[in-house]
């Protein structure tokens, strides 16, 4: 566990456990998480990283029935399940790779409106100068490229993430959660979308959530193995890789 003397935690655990469907999916979390730290929750599949991230919005329950918990569960010192969600998610911006196959039933236009209230006319200079970075400025160029990228069937896989990036970044939130939304890129596009999230560290919170650990260790101060639903290990990058390469967590 690490600990952050005098500081107010943004994020805020205790004795928290899930249940979705009748079943048991967090066991007694306890977890604090700050301002400028950048946080990797590794796991296998099912190991409860969604469920734990989805919690701070409500997500769960949209998704499953009979969803419940106990404990507390705390975003800056006031329990979720007492704030607004319209709050929360103005806050707290969740993406995952669900949301890719979404962006099949809206037009670009239509995203930009809901999403940030904006469109590719009234784009602030930071708006243009993100776009840039994430190689999606051309989509934007003159009425012919608006017209034919409107419709977002036209862009490929790798260019509707980044525009997630992008809409995940615009929002400015307190709290950044991307849920493995990035495993799955080549290595140049995951670097230009890690230089740009970098630029967006201080004064916030940054969670990834992955099974893919070593893609993340040089954005990262601080790793969470979760398993099974509980918290194994919570440590920084260098600890766990000793421990991790020891095979420490084998039995756990």
């Amino acid at each position: 566990m690490m600990y952050y003397e005098d500081e107010v935690p943004v994020i805020e655990v205790k004795n928290f456990s899930l249940y979705m469907n009748n079943k048991e999916v967090l066991q007694s979390v306890n977890l604090e998480l700050y301002n400028n730290e950048s946080v990797l929750i590794y796991g296998e599949r099912n190991s409860g990283k969604s469920a734990l991230l989805r919690s701070f919005l409500h997500l769960n329950e949209e998704l499953f029935q009979n969803v419940y918990g106990k404990g507390d569960i705390k975003y800056k010192g006031i329990d979720v399940r007492e704030q607004d969600k319209d709050y929360l998610r103005n806050n707290i911006t969740y993406t995952e790779p669900q949301y890719l196959q979404n962006l099949n039933y809206i037009s670009l236009k239509e995203l930009l409106k809901v999403s940030l209230g904006i469109t590719p006319q009234t784009f602030s200079y930071e708006h243009i100068d993100l776009l840039k970075k994430l190689n999606l400025m051309e989509k934007f160029l003159d009425l012919k490229s608006l017209k034919y990228y409107n419709d977002l069937s036209n862009w490929s896989s790798a260019e509707k993430l980044s525009l997630l990036i992008f809409i995940s970044l615009a929002r400015n939130p307190n709290v950044f959660m991307f849920d493995s939304i990035l495993d799955h890129l080549d290595d140049i596009l995951l670097k230009n979308i890690k230089d740009a999230i970098s630029e967006f560290k201080q004064d916030r919170v940054m969670i990834f959530a992955t099974r893919n650990l070593f893609r993340y260790l040089d954005i990262c101060n601080r790793i969470i193995y979760l398993k099974d639903g509980k918290i194994i290990a919570d440590s920084t990058p260098n600890e766990f890789i000793i421990n991790f390469n020891q095979n420490k967590f084998r039995n756990l």
